[in-house]
């Protein structure tokens, strides 16, 4: 899955010399909480967030936006993997990147968008998921996906890692109950499941 799969277009911007009042109402007005800032020749400048002129609130002087806003901030491309953003965001502590195309603004990709495709990717959003400890993913996810379709449930998704306690597969199915899955795969020797049904 790459940037441009999900991010926000077309992009809602603002100039340098908004008033920071006028940038706080378009973002509210929106449902936005950042906006990129875009000069008179197209090229992007800055960005601005909400809390930023939260904080500043309080003064009587409503300076332009490019007072307030973060200069020449961290960006991604179109196609960059989304994993590869997030990573990006996380390490430099951002909550969103600007997505620019030959130096032109196409998009912008926040961590609500990368929080929704992580989810999709779970399949959290429906059905039940069956997550099976595994000692070789290369060896043994083959043989679980073998056992999953003899089942006949249909798959949303299948997710195998590997983390501290060792490698695991997550199977995302469409139906409520996962029981049959469960069933089918202790029978096939997988003895260590856990079922996730979404309330």
């Amino acid at each position: 899955m790459l940037v441009r799969d999900r991010m926000s277009q077309p992009v809602i911007t603002i100039g340098p010399r908004a008033s920071a009042s006028g940038a706080l109402k378009l973002m509210f007005h929106r449902k936005v909480y950042r906006l990129p800032v875009i000069d008179e020749h197209g090229r992007l400048v800055g960005i601005i967030t909400r809390g930023t002129l939260l904080q500043h609130g309080a003064q009587a002087a409503d300076p332009p936006v490019e007072a307030m806003m973060t200069p020449t901030p961290f960006t991604t491309h179109p196609l960059t993997p989304i994993e590869d953003a997030a990573v990006r965001m996380r390490d430099l502590r951002v909550g969103a990147l600007p997505v620019l195309d030959q130096d032109r603004l196409v998009g912008i990709i926040t961590e609500s968008d990368v929080f929704d495709a992580f989810l999709e990717l779970l399949g959290a959003r429906s059905g039940s998921r069956v997550t099976i400890a595994l000692t070789d993913i290369a060896r043994e996810l083959p043989r679980l996906l073998a056992v999953t379709a003899s089942t006949g449930v249909r798959v949303h998704g299948v997710t195998a890692l590997t983390d501290g306690a060792g490698p695991f597969a997550i199977v995302s199915i469409d139906q409520p109950d996962p029981n049959d899955l469960v069933r089918a795969l202790h029978e096939a020797g997988f003895t260590s499941t856990e079922a996730h049904t979404r309330s």
